[in-house]
């Protein structure tokens, strides 16, 4: 390509990528920005998203000036979704009422009071909330002063095919208003190309590039279908639309809406929306299936949801949302499980990622759904490639932390399952996988980069391809692990595993020692070829979770240390050179770090930013906005993100990763004091029924139920108590207190213990 620069093309290559595919992705970027921009300048005054205007609003939380290209969804990536147990696809609901089924399929809700349009774009204030967590429903209000619209969503299915059930209300001063359903040329995250839209009076549905956007139990009293050159907004705030029954654009505006009259004497006004979350052809067939969608199928789905709920991994903290929001992120989890294929978001993460999903498939196994866990590893393993290399994700790309996050996801898995027979039947792929670790090393070059693997993407945010130390730390993790489960059985290939997993702990440490030597410094670096940068968030893999250095290694700590005094900001960590945000699951992977080295100072401040960042419905984009502290990268509700807040707050209240089962290791005693108790956790020694503990006054108690680290006839488990013992009272069990001031416990399956601290 004769017209891109050396330095383009320079560019290109330091990041992975082809140039063609590098250049044409930059320039259509840019084009459809500017096509944006230009058409905002040119009509203002249509319905545009509430995230739009609040970038380009000198007033607006999030403002951008308009050549930095704020033509996408940057600050206000808060929104829910609802899905079904099984379904493949789930449905966005935003705060500010913009209902997405599918990428290009959007709708929203407009209000004509007989004199003025509202539009969400412009108009009143919002609020979403969930009905109930662990639940599909999503409660949103739209409040215009005079007129108040609450919406409820939720998700019915029938025949395999998961459908968004909206329930509208109307309710304010009497009077007669027009309420407006409009098709959107964008979602929730950014702008879409629409091309062909039509009015199918067989049932009154929008129909979009011939699939099925919605339809409702009422007839329309007006409808119309609009290109770029008139948007709907423009004739419905005169009370009436076009007429028009379809409309194709090349330019990818086309749009409809339909009107509905709606009369407010004393009561409330109702209309119900029935959209498709799954891509459905425009049929006789279908579009009786989507009509005939009732309350009884919506019941059948929340019945599906009940069965998650019965069974899982649960806590209440006495008067914190800790509780909701690990039951909220479970779902979240359950409702991205697409019966094996897991993604880690609903829109532009969905897509299958090795990394998120032997997050995600530990996270469902530790959460006491390890039917699904071992479904999301048995996808992670059939995408093993002939060299024995796990390929990462659904696109082309270099990663090179995949090989060991699978058998890092295999090994917890076994673990925490006892399932050997099934490691059996999975082990030829997963032996192809280390046999690529072992082959695919560095053997030559500069002695810092010898006995690591090879230049990656590795894991997208940690900058242009270099020697990443994260993808050796999860060799290690995935070697160690994997391992354990195989000595465990007594299988021949523990010893070559274990002696592999030695020879890359080998290597990172010498390169480390090279590196600090070149540079004089006493932490880790993200790569041999880099100096302290912002990928030093994923550097912190070398506690939690990789723990590739033994955490007493004085490295471990001090790296921690310089990472949150470099990229800590306001109680999160920052991933600067790619995001530009605050990262979700890098501050919690932070969080959990500390809780690994017994910090409960600092797994208390980073735990409360977590908590107090959330969605409306409990779910956190990838990265967080500093400007405005929602979401500002990546998808959202994030599955990674999800995944690490149920370990996180798992293993604070029993850790199995330390060798013996701990209570309470890095639990902040604000917590203690209000009180917990959890139930339904698997760890490597079985099932825990229950744990519950509070700390009153300076009295530490404890009753615990579930086994423990067999010895002889009796359980062994250690409690990182908070308080100096003075004095211990145990029932139905033994006890010592160790010189590190922890608390050695034999019990036969149930006790209750009390410290007394001075």
């Amino acid at each position: 390509m004769s017209y891109v620069s050396k330095r383009l093309a320079h560019a290109a290559q330091m990041w992975g990528r082809d140039v063609d595919e590098f250049v044409k992705s930059a320039v259509n970027s840019f084009g459809n920005n500017m096509f944006i921009m230009g058409l905002y300048y040119r009509r203002p005054n249509r319905a545009w998203p509430r995230w739009l205007r609040e970038q380009l609003s000198p007033g607006g939380r999030g403002f951008e000036p308009a050549q930095l290209m704020p033509f996408r969804n940057l600050h206000f990536k808060d929104w829910g979704i609802v899905g079904s147990v099984y379904g493949i696809n789930e449905a966005i609901v935003d705060p500010s009422m913009l209902f997405v089924t599918r990428r290009n399929v959007a709708f929203e809700v407009w209000i004509h009071d007989g004199s003025r349009l509202y539009t969400p774009g412009s108009h009143g204030s919002f609020r979403q909330y969930l009905e109930r967590p662990g639940y599909p429903i999503i409660i949103n209000e739209w409040d215009l002063d005079s007129v108040k619209v609450v919406a409820r969503s939720t998700v019915a299915s029938r025949s395999s095919v998961d459908v968004l059930v909206v329930d509208l209300e109307l309710s304010g001063l009497p009077g007669n208003y027009t309420v407006y359903l409009a098709t959107r040329p964008y979602n929730a995250d950014h702008f879409v190309e629409v091309s062909n839209v039509m009015i199918e009076r067989d049932g009154w549905f929008m129909v979009i590039n011939n699939e099925l956007a919605l339809t409702t139990d009422r007839e329309p009293t007006q409808f119309g279908s609009y290109n770029v050159e008139v948007d709907a907004s423009e004739d419905a705030v005169l009370g009436r639309l076009n007429g028009s029954l379809q409309v194709t654009d090349e330019l990818g505006w086309a749009h409809a809406a339909l009107g509905f009259n709606a009369v407010i004497n004393e009561g409330k006004w109702r209309l119900r929306i029935k959209a498709p979350i799954d891509p459905l052809r425009n049929t006789p067939h279908n579009r009786y299936l989507v009509k005939s969608i009732a309350d009884s199928d919506i019941q059948s789905s929340l019945r599906d949801w009940d069965t998650i709920n019965d069974r899982e991994f649960s806590v209440l903290i006495g008067g914190s949302a800790i509780g909701d929001i690990v039951r909220q992120s479970i779902a979240h989890l359950t409702m991205l499980w697409d019966g094996g294929k897991i993604t880690p978001g609903p829109l532009i993460y969905h897509l299958f990622w090795v990394r998120d999903g032997s997050y995600m498939a530990t996270a469902l196994t530790m959460a006491n759904l390890q039917d699904m866990g071992r479904a999301v590893v048995e996808e992670i393993l059939r995408r093993v490639d002939p060299s024995g290399y796990f390929k990462a994700v659904d696109f082309e790309v270099k990663e090179y932390d995949a090989n060991g996050q699978v058998l890092w996801a295999v090994g917890k898995y076994v673990q925490l399952t006892g399932d050997y027979e099934l490691l059996r039947r999975w082990y030829p792929v997963i032996r192809r996988g280390i046999e690529w670790l072992e082959a695919n090393r560095e053997f030559a070059g500069d002695e810092s980069v010898r006995g690591l693997l090879p230049p990656s993407w590795s894991a997208e945010d940690t900058g242009p391809m270099d020697h990443h130390y994260w993808d050796d730390m999860w060799a290690i993790a995935g070697l160690r692990e994997l391992g354990k489960v195989l000595r465990e059985i007594g299988h021949e290939d523990s010893q070559w595993v274990e002696r592999l997993r030695d020879e890359y702990v080998d290597a990172l440490i010498n390169s480390i020692n090279v590196v600090r030597s070149r540079l004089g410094i006493d932490y880790i670096v993200p790569a041999p070829e880099r100096v302290a940068d912002s990928a030093m968030t994923r550097v912190i893999a070398v506690a939690w979770p990789t723990m590739a250095l033994p955490l007493d290694n004085p490295l471990v700590r001090r790296t921690l240390e310089v990472t949150e005094q470099l990229y800590g900001f306001g109680d999160g960590v920052v991933n600067v050179h790619q995001w530009g945000t605050y990262g979700s699951y890098l501050t919690m992977n932070l969080a959990h770090s500390w809780a690994l080295l017994g910090d409960r100072s600092r797994v208390g401040r980073y735990l409360n930013w977590a908590v107090s960042h959330t969605t409306p419905t409990y779910g956190w984009a990838e990265g967080l906005s500093i400007i405005t502290g929602g979401g500002g990268q990546g998808d959202v509700p994030h599955g990674w993100a999800a995944a690490e807040f149920i370990m996180l707050i798992r293993n604070l209240i029993i850790n199995d990763f330390l060798g013996s089962p701990t209570l309470l290791r890095g639990m902040p005693i604000e917590l203690l004091r209000r009180g917990l108790t959890a139930r339904n956790i698997p760890t490597i020694y079985g099932l825990v029924k229950e744990v519950s503990s509070i700390i009153k006054g300076n009295e530490l108690m404890i009753n615990y139920e579930g086994p423990g680290h067999r010895v002889e006839n009796k359980y062994e488990v250690l409690i990182d108590t908070p308080l100096r013992p003075m004095s211990i009272s145990c029932s139905d069990c033994e006890y010592e207190v160790l010189s590190n001031g922890m608390v050695r416990v034999l019990h036969s399956g149930k006790f209750s213990l009390r410290v007394l601290g001075d």
